[in-house]
């Protein structure tokens, strides 16, 4: 057995091993060791190995799943080696000492999980691989317990921006890939080539050619077939559903990369939670399906105005008609999750209950159809969902008279072809219903013949049916003349057989497991011809999920009292009485009011320097309106009276930061490292959010950092800005750039105590308030004297000396000085290039020299 053990350990690689002995899996050697710390059950020894006692640990079979999802929130992989082969078959190849043979049957991992228990329903579950060749860059995902397939044709510089979005459970690359740091596995390199990455997905699918699907490039190739490759591999050639793959490129949605999220907080909080993020405080979905798809909507908002359009039509005509909202809620809310079911049983790993919830959800999708073709001025997006909600009829007429109202999760123990599907079934049944009644009548005689009131005919697994009387009864069935055949003596009970007994448990038992195996195969047919249907099936749980989706954003829209925005084409941005949606709603339990603000950024005020106090609202009026922009562009309404927005092809966020020890990067340096990405990549249709650039370092030099930044993004980006500030100095920038506005939030003092108020209004702020936000903090009041008086020592001398800003106003523009330099540097260049050096006498060569440094001096 240790010979099997260690041959199916060698395949397993760097993955936990279970290894079925029984009702039990068991772990040795180190696999136990780390199981049973992280499962925190008892670690054991047995036998030798190599002179040394081995380590073992066990789960029971049928609470598998329960510890699997404990070991793979752990970050383990486990896989699974199960007996292949019966006993009696093992005894039939080898003798009465042969070893039931094993097989690894499934590597179970965290992206590759189709059990419902091991599964948030409201979360997709991304599987990724990051594909290269030719210098292009792929990434192919899939989430198995829908079948979903997407390859996103991308660029270096934003794989990990599209990693961030998907947040997958899993990441894989080639062995010899440039992204390996992204991965959470690394494959080997030929998993990933082109070439049979092509041949793999025209054999998935049955194809001579791929064109069907789209245009594929190499990288994108080399992506799909890694993916498929490694699915292969944990199923162990029991391939899960995938449906066609979709292809799509990054310049589709907008492009928010993973700074920007973390700092936005969009489906998860920074501590990874969904509670307190966007997704949570929109998220009004009622079907598991839906919450998925929002997530998705939310992470990635679209580009094309049309669309988005056509998903705000239909969140209108939700939100527009209350009785048609509740009453298509109510209906999806009776639903089950059919795309996960679908995805179950694809995999193998169905059970009845799957299949019963296709019937009862292909149903429910059917008649939901036939209310809402009934609508007049139908939405396009609706009129075409529609059709994807019906054509199952044959499909659910065949489980409806084939399954039983309720079928159970467990096929091993039958009763879930309903009784008239099958007469042979039924007359099985009836046999072994006759049966049990003429035990039970052989248990009244059998009392009556022996005296013994407490007699019982029992069953297990073991003895199969037996008489069972209390210990102190069983002397007269022990007489040889008894007619009973003493079985088992257990404390307190002693067991027995009887022929009468045996001749009816034969009958039973042969009608049991005829009428098991009957309805094995009436499953096997079913999920057949449900899985012929595969591909609509999936259609309609999609469909089902963005109305689903549509109907929520509308009741999230009248709830909030949100409005629809109005998309535009030239990069413009004004919203009317915005609000952010997670602290209005953190507020509104608290029995407080959030304070909506106006933000209306345009070719002529395209960049506003907001001041004021801390905790005056700066970072949440900068991040409202970040998110005001990604609610937009996914195609729901917005925590606004009014707002009309230009596209925004690019988001970025640089509010707040912490300290990255692992790359070895203080905040001061990852501040740096963002501000930097946003003066690359920003362009004049982005947005972007910068709140205290510069406070990580000394006074000066983020002032000349900040100010810098501001110069770059008026002169350069273009891109609409929203930049908060504590360095009053950039105020005067606003006489220099003409796009450049002041704002401030507002606050009084009143009777010596600071009152925040939440407003945003223009110019620029009179003070900052530091000090008495510090006494709002608690600071002990000798702390708050001694800061006074330093801070009047300090306001002195900057009148006295002009300030820190004093004799900025004489530099030239963030544009004029780079020309200027670029002048210097070309009048040298030309000089130098004028010269013949094989010509000049010493003399002449001086000169030359003198004059050369007196230009380089005139530049500098």
């Amino acid at each position: 057995m240790m010979a099997q053990y260690l041959a199916l350990k060698a395949e397993a690689e760097d993955c936990l091993l279970f290894y079925r002995m029984g009702d039990f899996f068991e772990l040795f050697f180190d696999d136990a060791k780390v199981a049973s710390a992280v499962l925190d059950i008892a670690l054991t020894a047995r036998g030798e190995h190599e002179g040394e006692r081995i380590p073992m640990c066990g789960v029971p079979a049928h609470a598998m799943d329960g510890y699997l999802a404990r070991l793979i929130k752990a970050g383990h992989r486990v896989a699974i080696a199960n007996q292949t082969e019966t006993p009696e078959e093992a005894r039939k190849r080898g003798g009465s000492k042969a070893l039931v043979a094993r097989a690894i049957i499934r590597v179970v991992t965290a992206g590759t999980l189709t059990e419902e228990s091991l599964l948030d329903s409201r979360a997709a579950n991304w599987c990724a691989a990051i594909g290269e060749a030719g210098g292009q860059v792929a990434i192919a995902c899939a989430d198995i317990s829908t079948g979903v397939f997407h390859v996103i044709e991308t660029d270096g510089g934003r794989a990990d921006a599209e990693i961030a979005r998907l947040s997958p459970a899993e990441t894989i690359a080639s062995e010899a890939s440039g992204f390996s740091e992204l991965a959470t596995a690394l494959r080997p390199k030929n998993d990933f080539d082109s070439g049979n990455g092509e041949a793999r997905l025209k054999r998935l699918f049955g194809v001579a050619t791929l064109d069907g699907f789209g245009q594929f490039s190499r990288a994108a190739l080399a992506a799909a077939g890694g993916l498929v490759a490694y699915l292969e591999h944990t199923a162990k050639g029991s391939l899960p559903f995938l449906r066609p793959p979709r292809i799509t490129r990054t310049e589709a949605a907008m492009a928010i990369d993973a700074a920007t999220r973390e700092s936005l907080e969009l489906t998860a909080t920074a501590a990874g939670a969904r509670k307190g993020s966007l997704l949570d405080a929109v998220d009004r979905t009622v079907t598991g399906a839906g919450a998925r798809l929002l997530g998705q909507d939310i992470a990635a908002p679209l580009m094309d105005g049309d669309t988005i359009n056509a998903r705000l039509d239909l969140v209108q005509r939700f939100h527009d008609d209350s009785g048609l909202r509740d009453s298509t809620r109510g209906n999806l809310r009776a639903l089950p999750d059919i795309g996960r079911a679908l995805g179950r049983i694809a995999a193998g790993r169905g059970s009845p209950r799957d299949l019963g919830q296709l019937r009862d959800g292909l149903d429910g999708a059917w008649r939901l159809a036939e209310r809402l073709a009934t609508l007049a001025d139908k939405p396009a997006l609706l009129a075409g969902l529609i059709p994807q909600l019906q054509g199952h009829g044959a499909l659910i007429d065949l489980l409806s008279r084939a399954l039983v109202p309720e079928p159970p999760i467990d096929a091993d123990k039958g009763g879930y072809i309903a009784e008239g599907y099958d007469a042979a079934l039924d007359d099985l049944r009836d046999a072994g219903a006759g049966g049990r009644r003429a035990i039970a009548a052989l248990e009244a005689e059998y009392k009556t013949r022996t005296g013994i009131n407490a007699l019982k005919i029992r069953h297990n697994g073991v003895l199969g049916y037996h008489i069972e009387v209390p210990a102190k009864n069983a002397d007269p069935l022990m007489k040889q003349e008894s007619g009973f055949t003493h079985r088992q003596t257990l404390a307190g009970v002693v067991r027995f057989n009887a022929p009468e007994l045996h001749e009816v448990a034969i009958k039973v038992t042969q009608a049991g497991a005829h009428a098991l195996a009957a309805e094995a195969a009436h499953l096997e047919d079913l999920t057949e011809a449900a899985l012929a249907t595969r591909e609509n099936i999936a259609a309609t749980a999609d469909a089902l999920a963005r109305i689903d989706v549509s109907a929520a954003l509308a009741e999230r829209a009248a709830e909030g009292g949100w409005a629809r925005p109005s998309l535009v084409d030239h990069a413009c941005f004004e919203v009317e009485g915005g609000r952010h949606p997670v602290v209005e709603d953190a507020l509104a339990r608290s029995g407080a009011r959030f304070v909506a603000n106006d933000c209306t950024l345009s070719e002529s005020s395209r960049l506003w320097l907001v001041t004021g106090p801390n905790m005056g609202g700066k970072s949440t009026f900068l991040r409202q309106n970040a998110l005001i922009a990604v609610l937009a562009q996914a195609g729901s309404y917005v925590p606004a009276t009014r707002a009309k927005l230009g596209l925004v092809d690019r988001l970025f966020s640089r509010v707040g930061a912490s300290d990255n020890l692992a790359r070895g990067r203080s905040t001061f340096m990852v501040e740096m490292v963002e501000t930097a990405a946003i003066l690359a990549q920003a362009t004049p249709r982005s947005f972007v959010i910068l709140d205290e650039v510069g406070r990580g370092t000394s006074t000066y030099d983020g002032l000349a950092i900040a100010w810098a930044v501001v110069e770059a993004i008026h002169e350069d980006n273009r891109c609409r800005c929203l930049f908060a500030t504590h360095y009053h100095e950039l105020t005067r920038l606003a006489e220099r750039c003409d796009a450049l506005t002041l704002h401030h939030v507002r606050a009084r003092e009143w009777k010596g105590d600071l009152v925040l108020l939440h407003e945003v209004a223009e110019g620029p702020a009179d003070r900052s308030f530091g000090i008495a936000v510090a006494r709002l903090a608690g600071m002990p009041p000798a702390a708050l004297k001694r800061a006074k008086a330093v801070l009047d020592k300090l306001e002195a001398g900057r009148q006295k000396t002009g300030g820190l800003a004093a004799g900025l106003d004489d530099l030239p523009l963030f544009a004029a000085a780079a020309e200027q330099e670029e002048e210097a540097i070309d009048t040298l260049r030309s000089e130098l290039a004028a010269i013949d050096v094989d010509a000049l006498s010493p003399r002449e060569a001086l000169d030359a020299l003198y004059r050369l440094k007196g230009l380089a001096a005139d530049g500098a």
